[in-house]
Formats: structure tokens, C-alpha cells, sequence
């Protein structure tokens, strides 16, 4: 009886199950909903794009100093990597024969100056005595032209006198002697005038050529060379102290006591408070990087930011290639950045305005197409790539407006596919 009942309950079960799986299979499967992407609706705006650039750090300026003396060095005050300003001594030569030197020359500049003074003197002398001489003949040249000039008047007089039949012939005659003798004087005095004259020409006064302004000159001449000399010695000794002509480091010291440097360079300082950072580039590159435009430098290994702004975009490194460099100009007044240094440059270009959608929006590297989504299906779209900042792009070839998807990398899409937009 209990095998009986058991064999019951067991063909029910199966009779159930059998059932069941009768009515699954009579019913339809159920269909999936279409994925949802994140979109981004495409419109018109503005990107500030950059342009990083590789390069390295040099100095503002390398500066060479040389001495051009021929006395021995006889101390040396800095060494290799030493900090300099500007005007602090950097050795010294020995000056011995120079300073002998220039007391002999002080010496004969006294004896120049001398010399001149005292033809300057005699000159003025015999300029003065040759004005006097001058006046004197003039006085002489005019009481001699009154004497003569009375003694006409007078022989007018006795003529008359004479011919009334007043005077004797006798009177008339000699006042005629006393004519002549006035004319001789007055023609003497003449001659000892125009005779003063030439010799005042001869002399020379003033601006007058003559023998005593020749020497007068000739003093001048010698006096002023002596005190050129005197100049010339003064100032070799002034750079027989060489000093650094601008502050910064120490390159290079090629210089030891007891050596003569003449004409050898002794010292390389690099300038250093301000410095370039050089960033070579490519004709792509550079085309649209202009004199002025702001940038930021990023040494090797540092997290500090450092300010600048590009002052020139050379030419071609080399003729035939399409190498350039953009060099920047750094403010560096606590030195932290050193020649040498290699650095990454981010170089603000202009602003470009246009339809604009994030980098994540491109389908691959090549930049050259979108998905957009229109009525729920994804369409491939071509596009071309303007200018981008490394997060936004403004492209060509998308109308405003457009539903674009956000992030290709996060979807796995391809064109003509169902989806459902959750955002735009």
C-alpha cells in the first residue's frame, strides 16, 4: 500500500512538471531595453589653447672677461660657482711699473703746464706792448698831421700878407720849409704806425697768426698729450682691478697668481637673475605663437610654476629644416633654475572661438569624427579638428545644437546602434 501511494504522488509530479515546462515554452522571450550614454549637446564657445614644449634652460647672458694689460696677476678673489654682483672685484694685477710710470707722467704734465703758462705769459707781454706801440705811433701820426695842418694855414696867411705887400718874401719862404718839414713828419709818422701794426701781426694777438701764438700753441699742444698720457695711465690702472661687469655665477676661472693674462679671458659669469627657458619646435608648432604671449616653464622633477612670456620666435636652427625655437624669458632673482635644466614649456596661444565639445567626444586619436544620437540611434559624424585646450575642442563639420556622445571610451557603441540618452 505504501508503494502504491508513492507510485501515485510521483506521477503527479511529473505530470506537473511536465505541465510547466509545456507553458514556458508556448511563450515569447522578453526583449532588452536599449543601452544608456551620456550625452553633450555641441554649441558655440570660446577655448584658451596651449602649446607644450620641451626644452632647456640657459642663461640670460654669458659674459666673458678678459684682461688687456700686460702686468702678472697677483691675487684671485673668486672661484668656480661663486654668486658675483656687479663691480665686485674678481682678481687683481700688479701695478708697480704702472704707478712709476705715472708719476713720471704727472711729473711732465707739470712741467707742460708750466712751460705753457709762461708763454702765455711773455705772449700776453708782447701783445700788450704791441698795443701800446700802436697807440703811441697813432698819437705821434696825429700831432703830426695838426702841426701840418697849422702850418698850411699859416702859409695861406703869409701869402696873402705878402702879396698886400705886409710880409717880406723872406717870411713866406719859411714858412714853406715848415710846410715841408710838418709833410716829412707826418710820413714818418705814417711809417712808424703802419710799422707798429706789422709788428703786432707778426706777433700774433688773438686770432691773428704769428710767432708768438705759434708757440702759445705749440705749449698748449704739448700740455694737453702730457695730460693724456697722465688719463691714459689712470685709467690702465683702474683695470688692473677687474671687476665682474654684471651680477651671477662663476662659469669658469682661468686665471692663477704669477701668470700675465694679456689678452686671455679669465672669468665666465652666467647671468643669471633673469633666464631663458629655449623650446625648440616644429612649423606646426610655432605658427600661431607670437612675441609676448604668456607661458609657463615646469623644470624636471619640480611642481613649482614658473611665469614667463615669449620674446622671440627664432627662425630655422639650420638652413633647409623646419626645426624653430621658441625662447621664453623667466624672471629667476632667487636662482632656483639653472643652466642646463631641462624644462617643459606651456605656451598660451590665442583664444578660439567656435562649436565646441569635450576631447572625450572623439571616436579615436585621429580627431577626425564623432557619435552623435538622433532619434535614439547613433550616427558616425565627421568632423575636423580646429584647436583644443586638452579637455575642449572646437571643431568643423558639426552643426550647433547637435547631441554628441560624451565619452566614446566609456561606451561600446558603433553607428546605426539603439541607445538612450541620460544627459545632454
Amino acid at each position: 500500500m505504501n508503494r502504491s501511494l508513492l507510485a501515485v504522488l510521483v506521477g503527479v509530479v511529473l505530470l506537473i512538471a511536465a505541465g510547466c515546462s509545456s507553458r514556458a515554452g508556448s511563450g515569447k522571450p522578453a526583449s532588452s531595453p536599449p543601452p544608456s550614454v551620456a550625452t553633450v549637446t555641441a554649441a558655440r564657445g570660446t577655448i584658451a589653447p596651449s602649446l607644450q614644449i620641451a626644452g632647456v634652460i640657459t642663461p640670460f647672458r654669458q659674459v666673458g672677461v678678459a684682461a688687456d694689460l700686460s702686468e702678472p696677476i697677483v691675487e684671485v678673489d673668486v672661484q668656480e660657482g661663486d654668486h658675483v654682483h656687479g663691480g665686485q672685484v674678481l682678481a687683481r694685477l700688479l701695478t708697480d711699473d704702472l704707478e712709476a710710470q705715472l708719476a713720471s707722467a704727472e711729473r711732465v704734465v707739470s712741467e707742460d703746464v708750466a712751460r705753457y703758462s709762461q708763454t702765455a705769459y711773455q705772449v700776453n707781454a708782447v701783445n700788450a706792448q704791441d698795443q701800446s706801440a700802436i697807440r703811441s705811433a697813432q698819437a705821434a701820426l696825429h700831432q703830426a698831421q695838426v702841426n701840418l695842418s697849422g702850418a698850411v694855414t699859416d702859409l695861406k696867411r703869409y701869402q696873402s700878407l705878402f702879396a698886400q705887400g705886409y710880409l717880406p718874401a723872406q717870411t713866406v719862404d719859411e714858412q714853406r720849409t715848415t710846410v715841408s718839414s710838418d709833410q716829412a713828419a707826418v710820413t714818418s709818422a705814417r711809417a712808424a704806425l703802419n710799422q707798429a701794426i706789422a709788428n703786432a701781426h707778426a706777433n700774433g694777438s688773438g686770432a691773428n697768426a704769428g710767432e708768438q701764438q705759434q708757440e702759445l700753441s705749440a705749449s698748449r699742444a704739448a700740455a694737453d698729450a702730457a695730460e693724456a698720457s697722465v688719463e691714459q695711465l689712470r685709467r690702465q690702472l683702474k683695470r688692473a682691478v677687474i671687476v665682474a661687469p654684471v651680477s651671477g655665477v662663476v662659469d669658469a676661472v682661468n686665471a692663477n697668481p704669477g701668470e700675465y693674462p694679456s689678452g686671455r679671458q679669465l672669468f665666465t659669469i652666467e647671468q643669471v637673475d633673469n633666464v631663458y627657458a629655449i623650446l625648440p619646435s616644429s612649423t606646426a608648432q610655432v605658427v600661431q605663437v607670437t612675441a609676448g604671449a604668456t607661458a609657463t616653464v615646469v623644470a624636471s622633477g619640480s611642481t613649482r610654476h614658473d611665469a614667463g612670456r615669449v620674446v622671440a620666435v627664432l627662425d630655422q636652427v639650420q638652413p633647409g629644416t623646419t626645426n624653430f625655437t621658441v625662447k621664453v624669458l623667466i624672471a629667476n632673482a632667487d636662482g632656483h633654475l639653472h643652466a642646463g635644466m631641462p624644462v617643459t614649456g606651456t605656451v598660451e596661444l590665442p583664444p578660439v572661438t567656435g562649436v565646441k565639445i569635450p576631447m572625450s567626444a572623439f571616436v579615436d586619436d585621429t580627431h577626425t569624427s564623432v557619435y552623435t544620437v538622433a532619434n535614439g540611434t547613433v550616427h558616425t559624424q565627421a568632423v575636423s579638428l580646429v584647436k583644443d585646450d586638452g579637455m575642449n575642442a572646437v571643431v568643423l563639420g558639426l552643426p550647433a545644437g547637435s547631441v554628441v556622445v560624451k565619452n566614446v571610451e566609456d561606451s561600446d557603441l558603433g553607428n546605426g546602434d539603439r541607445v538612450t540618452v541620460t544627459s545632454k
